[in-house]
């Protein structure tokens, strides 16, 4: 940003802001100022078009990068016009400016020329000067119009177009012809630097060399102006006007001058009063009456129309402004180098436009610390004593500094005054029309700064690092009593507390509100009235002005609280006048209301002055701008120049560029920068934005120009941002859209490529799971084959076991049979045992008895009943029953076996041993061994394998 400067020739003269090459980054003349319709300012420069939107300067050179001496503008095109070059810069599809020439549409034989000084449109044509020839372009054609001598002069003023020729002075365009005017001849080859509107007939014309002319309709006649200004070699540049009485002239020595139309100087505004140097090229008045000029080094802004300016009564010290006090058409100053004044003119409502010398005060050098108003007295209080000024010389009543004055009665003329003094009070007696020092009260020594009156006639001191007094007089008014009020009694902090009177009430200001002493439970307390309005933030200065406007300190800002029902402190409104930040006296806070137009406020440098009415009645229109959009990262892009179209939306102006930009997906950070051209309130605008499909609300308000945001995924994005001032007023929203594309695994050829990864793998998924489904369906039938195998197997093995036990049993019963048929054998063994027994007895009996009947008839017995008893077949077919059919298989594979040689082997089946066969077939042992020995020749046995083995193997 620019350095601040103030000029001094009225009481009180605007801000002036300088910016140097350093802040736009150009050359150093500048020849022609501009503005578009969207406010931003541009600027003719040696090294091109210079652009300013109030935050950020941008630097359009000329494809020749030759000096750029004029500019003009219609709808979007910039005209443009250099050595040798002329043409137009114009917004593209993204929003940045681009130049075309318009010299290719000349003839080869006329596309030399030098500087274009002059660009002017009128009627659908432009028209471009150079000093041999005025170019018409129209319809992308040009025309050419030669001058009877030399081009000096070219401009557009009341829907006239008017150039100077050198030999025959003025001349009017009209139908394609240069018509010159009446009476020529009195410019006496004076050159013309500007024509201006006069009234309605007439039009001022002014010459470089400070000539004024009157031009009523076609007659050019002198004029009875004349400029008194101070160089006798001062040319006028150029000139302006500001309103219908005020014309702003251009010179090359003085700066910027602002004289009235009958030729009074009003104001000043040179190298001395802080513009950057006296030769100033051009000048220019924006659309909130702002003047620009273009220095020979340099550009400045002067808020000529600002509500807001700065008296300096030292110009050279730039000197501290502690008090000012206005007193019988005086304006006093007290400032760090002694105190001030001047006269003003009573016919102006706003003194500061009143015209004025501020002269010192004599024998007030030094610290003027307060300037009190007193019986129709002014008091000074001074690092050096304690002093009542009249007319223009300060006469010392005391020698003990002070700090502040207050009346002990509400009364007017107040008899008694006391004097807040470095050492305690001092009072003062009024008699006789004068003051005089009645001597210092006996009571605590403590440097009393801050003094007020209760109701009640107490007296209230506030010390900024003790805490809060009370203050009780002696009847005799000859000494006081002090009691000591800290933060244990009910206050935030004993530090940094001041004591004012608002409403008729005794008020504290202290670091977390506003409040007040409450006599019944002797405590400080929140203040009922005060505390609504300010809450808990910190109070330094508290002052009320007559229309009931508490005025106020909060830290390094300055706000002002009105009451539109000045009964109710619920009905009001609190504004805050953030271009004042940091301007005022930090611990010496001082503000002056001595009415609507004029508030006077103490700052580091002279005294403020703020005219509040006009301030509070300015209707400003506020306009946002996005000027620049850039994609951040490795390498930074600049994708909108910040030109756009302009569309009325519901209920508010939207600004939408040419087209979406559609971005890939590596652009994921965004930097945004964005102003408000409202160039003399720049400190008091703050923005609000959000990025709709990002940000889910707006921003809280902030004076930041810039915006970036990082990692934004794809979609569709707008962003929003908006402006608005300390007073309310909020300009209409703009937005900028893009688009940021997805990323390839996202684009529809990626979603068609899924779908085909996805078919495919559907496909192979299902031929796979086709697959293994049969697979799984084989194993299924594998293993149900396994299964039933096993099934089966167990019902073999199950079967098996019923056999086996069967078999088991079976083997059980035939043992058991076999067991019973063995057991049979040897009873019969026994029986036949015991009947060969009982037949031997016989025999010997019946040869004993020589052949007894009897006994014979006995052996017969035995002998049928041997008979009977060996009975084969019988036994052979119960044996084969038992034994699977032994004997039959015997026979069937032996069939040369006899009765008997079956019997030994079924014998031998039974486990029977040659003993018990030979008893059974009574026969001898060796009876039984022969017939096993012819069995196994029979049967040929191996001699290797016995026979009961090979029996038993027998099936």
């Amino acid at each position: 940003m620019g350095n601040i400067a103030w000029a001094q020739n009225t009481i009180a003269l605007p801000l002036i802001i300088n910016y140097s090459k350093s802040d736009y980054h150009a050359g150093a003349q500048t020849w022609s100022i501009a503005q578009d319709k969207n406010g931003l300012m541009y600027f003719a420069n040696n090294e091109g078009l210079i652009s300013f939107d109030g935050s950020f300067w941008k630097v359009y050179p000329l494809p020749n990068r030759t000096i750029l001496r004029s500019i003009a503008i219609e709808n979007d095109r910039i005209y443009a016009g250099g050595q040798g070059e002329m043409g137009y810069f114009a917004p593209d599809s993204h929003g940045f400016l681009k130049y075309s020439s318009l010299v290719d549409l000349l003839p080869k034989s006329q596309n030399k020329f030098a500087d274009i000084w002059d660009i002017e449109i009128l009627g659908g044509s432009v028209f471009f000067r150079a000093t041999d020839r005025i170019f018409e372009l129209n319809n992308n054609k040009i025309e050419i119009y030669y001058p009877k001598s030399e081009w000096q002069f070219l401009t557009k003023v009341g829907g006239r177009l008017i150039a100077q020729d050198k030999k025959f002075g003025l001349l009017e365009y009209k139908n394609h012809e240069w018509l010159p005017l009446r009476n020529n001849q009195i410019l006496d080859n004076h050159i013309v630097s500007g024509i201006t509107s006069f009234n309605k007939d007439k039009l001022l014309v002014t010459t470089i060399d400070r000539g004024f002319f009157l031009l009523n309709k076609d007659s050019l006649s002198i004029s009875n102006i004349h400029a008194d200004l101070k160089g006798h070699n001062t040319a006028i540049f150029k000139t302006l006007m500001v309103n219908s009485n005020e014309l702003a002239v251009a010179t090359t020595s003085e700066g910027c001058t602002i004289i009235n139309l009958d030729g009074t100087i009003k104001q000043n505004i040179s190298r001395s009063e802080g513009l950057q140097n006296n030769n100033v090229l051009c000048v220019f008045m924006d659309k909130d009456s702002n003047l620009w000029v273009g220095l020979s080094n340099g550009i400045s802004m002067i808020a000529y129309n600002a509500a807001i300016k700065y008296i300096m009564p030292d110009k050279v010290n730039e000197a501290a402004g502690f008090s000012s006090r206005i007193l019988n058409n005086h304006l006093y100053i007290g400032t760090s180098d002694g105190g001030y004044f001047t006269t003003f003119s009573t016919d102006q409502g706003d003194i500061g436009f009143s015209k004025g010398n501020f002269q010192p005060i004599g024998n007030s050098d030094g610290q003027v610390w307060r300037l009190d108003e007193v019986n129709q007295h002014l008091l000074m209080a001074h690092n050096s004593g304690t002093y009542e000024i009249e007319n223009d010389k300060a006469t010392q009543l005391s020698s003990d500094a002070s700090w502040l004055f207050l009346p002990i009665s509400t009364v007017q003329p107040s008899r008694y005054v006391l004097a807040g003094t470095y050492k305690g009070l001092k009072l003062l007696e009024y008699t006789g029309n004068r003051f005089v020092d009645d001597g210092n009260l006996y009571g605590t020594y403590e440097s009393f700064r801050f003094l007020v009156t209760d109701n009640n006639g107490s007296i209230w001191s506030s010390h900024p690092y003790r805490g809060i007094y009370k203050i009780e007089l002696s009847a005799d008014k000859k000494k006081y009593s002090s009691k000591l009020f800290t933060d244990k009694d009910g206050l935030p902090s004993s530090l940094n507390n001041h004591v004012f009177k608002i409403k008729n009430r005794v008020v504290f200001a202290t670091e977390k509100g506003a409040y007040e002493f409450d006599d019944a439970s002797k405590k400080f307390i929140p203040s009922a009235f005060l505390w609504p309005i300010f809450g808990n933030i910190e109070l330094r200065y508290l002052t009320e002005d007559a229309d009931g406007n508490i005025w106020f300190c909060s830290g390094k800002k300055i706000g002002v609280v009105h009451f539109t029902t000045l009964s109710s402190n619920k009905n009001f409104q609190l504004t805050y006048f953030p271009e004042l930040t940091g301007q005022i006296l930090s611990g010496f806070e001082n503000i002056y209301p001595y009415n609507s137009e004029n508030i006077f406020i103490g700052s580091e440098k002279g005294i403020i002055h703020l005219n509040y009415k006009k301030y509070a009645s300015t209707k400003t229109t506020l306009s946002t701008i996005i000027g620049n959009v850039r994609t951040v990262g490795n390498i930074d892009s600049a994708v909108f120049g910040g030109y756009m179209e302009k569309t009325e939306g519901e209920g508010q102006t939207e600004h939408a560029q040419n087209q979406v930009l559609h971005l890939p997906s590596s652009f994921s950070a965004y930097h945004f920068e964005f102003s408000s051209p409202n160039y003399s309130i720049q400190k008091s605008i703050t923005y609000s934005y959000k990025l709709e499909g990002f940000d889910n609300d707006w921003s809280s308000w902030a004076p930041k120009t810039e915006k970036d945001y990082t990692n934004l995924g794809d979609g569709n994005y707008t962003f929003w941002v908006k402006s608005r001032d300390n007073l309310g007023n909020e300009s209409a929203a703009v937005s900028y859209q893009f688009v940021i594309a997805p990323p390839f695994y996202k684009t529809i050829w990626a979603y068609l490529f899924y779908f085909f990864v996805l078919v495919t793998l559907i496909y192979f998924l299902k031929k796979w799971q086709d697959h293994r489904l049969k697979i799984q369906q084989l194993e299924y039938e594998e293993k149900q084959k396994q299964i039933i195998a096993l099934h089966n197997l167990e019902i073999e093995k199950s079967e098996k076991e019923i056999i086996k036990l069967q078999n088991e049993k079976l083997a059980s019963e035939i043992l058991l049979k076999k067991k019973e048929l063995a057991d049979t054998s040897m009873h019969l063994i026994e029986r036949e045992d015991a009947l060969a027994r009982v037949k031997e007895e016989l025999q010997k009996l019946y040869k004993k008895t020589g052949n007894n009947h009897d006994v014979k008839i006995a052996l017969q017995l035995m002998n049928g009943i041997e008979k009977n008893s060996s009975n084969w077949d019988q036994f052979a077919a119960h044996f084969n029953e038992i034994s699977n059919d032994f004997l039959k298989k015997m026979k069937s594979r032996f069939p040369n076996l006899t009765n008997a040689d079956l019997k030994v082997c079924a014998y031998l089946q039974l486990n029977l041993s040659s003993k018990e066969i030979a008893q059974l077939m009574n026969i001898s042992v060796r009876g039984v061994e022969m017939s096993r020995y012819r069995i196994r020749k029979k049967i040929q046995i191996p001699p290797e394998q016995g026979l009961n083995e090979f029996l038993n193997a027998i099936e």
